[in-house]
Order: structure tokens, then C-alpha cells, then sequence
């Protein structure tokens, strides 16, 4: 009897260190790869109305929340990190036309913004000095309604006897609808304005998600007072656009 339980002890030995069990294992004169799952299919389909990415045959694919993760599991999410960090602005020359006292003139121009996988994106903006004449003369910053807005604060702008120079922010789709997406915390709509800021850049626009393709209208509107002295007046605006990871 003991000569047989000897044996039998060696046996299941043998076998528990000589065998692995490999879910995949594929070999090549170049590479061994041991991989615990590979997918049925995966990848970007598309049609006429929809993009759809997906894994299928992965342990656990998916998307994962918690305070202060974000856990992507699946190689569909490898698409995130295609997109380059891009900012763009469609128009760089503007022009509010012959102002005329008590009418506000506006114009706009539009920047649209792109960020890889990470945490989003912030854009920023301030000007290098008040609508001047070369002389000095300036078109003042808005105050708005009731003196209800400054450089970080917006405000509603209606009233035909507050002058000055300011802008606003609303985000829109590729068709020019307005979405609010990443204004909406500082211009509740196209009523409300600021001024800009000559000394630092203030947030205008951010996202804490990854952005493909966001844009938002930016506003300026200049209205002056019958004692306005005629002439040129420009200034430069500056934007600034700083990916989050």
C-alpha cells in the first residue's frame, strides 16, 4: 500500500507542474502570445445615420465610472486615442461695419475644438487692449444691463443706451444649432454677454470629456453714444486652448 500511494502522489504532481493551461497561444519564429482572451470581433461599423464601436468575446468590455476614474475596457475605446488635439478658427479678419449710436452692430466667427482621450479640454480669450483708435481713443468695455456682468460674469446686454464693446459664446453643432455644449456654465444664451479681459485669459468654453468636433459661435458687439468720436477703431482678441489629462 505504501508503494502505491507513493506512486500515485507523483503522478499528480507531474502532471500539475508540466501542463499549462493557455486560453490562446499562438507561436511564430518571431513571437510567442499568450493572451487570456481574443475577440469574435471588434472594431467601427457605419451606416447612413449611426457609428457604432464594439468587442465582442472580451472579458468584460465596457465603460466604468467612479470618483475620479474612468475605466474603458474594450478595444473599441482604442478609437478614442486617434484624435489628435485640435483647435481651429473659422474667420480671423472682422468687421463690425459703420457703428451707428444706440444700434448695436455684431459680427461672429466660429471655433470648433478636438481633444484625444483625457479629460477634456478649457479655451480661454482676452484682448490686447480696448477698441482703440491709433490716437488713443477707445470704445469702452460693456458693463450690460445694470452693470451686470465683468470679465468672468455674463450678463444680459439689451438696452440700446449701454455702449460699449463685448462678446459671448454658444455652443452649436456642424449645422449651426445651438447645443450649449461646453458654454452653457458661462452664457445661459445669446442675450447674455462680457467683456473682455486686457490683462489674463478667462474660460469661455470646457468640457471634462473627450470632445470630437465641438463648436461654439463666438459674438462681439460694439454699440457706441451719439458723443463717440468718428474713426478706425480695432484691437486684437487672443484665444487659448489647453487639453486636459
Amino acid at each position: 500500500m505504501k508503494y502505491k500511494l507513493s506512486y500515485l502522489l507523483f503522478t499528480f504532481f507531474f502532471l500539475l507542474s508540466t501542463n499549462y493551461i493557455l486560453a490562446q497561444h499562438f507561436v511564430s519564429p518571431s513571437y510567442i502570445i499568450d493572451w487570456g482572451n481574443f475577440n469574435i470581433t471588434s472594431g467601427q461599423k457605419n451606416s447612413a445615420n449611426y457609428t457604432l464601436t464594439d468587442t465582442v468575446g472580451q472579458n468584460s468590455p465596457g465603460r466604468y465610472d467612479s470618483t475620479g476614474y474612468i475605466v474603458k475596457s474594450g478595444f473599441q475605446y482604442i478609437y478614442d486615442t486617434f484624435y489628435q488635439f485640435s483647435f481651429t478658427i473659422d474667420n480671423l479678419n472682422l468687421n463690425l461695419g459703420t457703428l451707428v449710436a444706440g444700434v448695436g452692430s455684431t459680427t461672429s466667427n466660429i471655433i470648433s475644438i478636438t481633444t484625444p482621450s483625457g479629460q477634456g479640454y478649457q479655451i480661454m480669450i482676452k484682448q490686447n487692449h480696448p477698441l482703440s483708435q491709433r490716437v488713443g481713443t477707445t470704445i469702452p468695455d460693456t458693463a450690460c444691463n445694470a452693470s451686470s456682468c465683468n470679465v468672468s460674469t455674463s450678463g444680459i446686454w439689451s438696452l440700446s443706451n449701454v455702449y460699449g464693446f463685448g462678446f459671448n459664446a454658444i455652443g452649436i453643432n456642424s449645422s449651426g444649432a445651438t447645443t450649449n455644449i461646453g458654454t452653457s456654465s458661462y452664457f445661459t444664451d445669446n442675450t447674455y454677454y462680457r467683456p473682455f479681459s486686457s490683462t489674463t485669459s478667462q474660460t469661455i468654453m470646457s468640457s471634462n470629456s473627450p470632445a470630437k468636433s465641438n463648436y461654439a459661435r463666438i459674438s462681439y458687439k460694439a454699440n457706441i453714444s451719439a458723443i463717440q468720436s468718428a474713426g478706425f477703431y480695432q484691437n486684437a482678441v487672443i484665444f487659448t486652448a489647453v487639453p486636459k489629462y
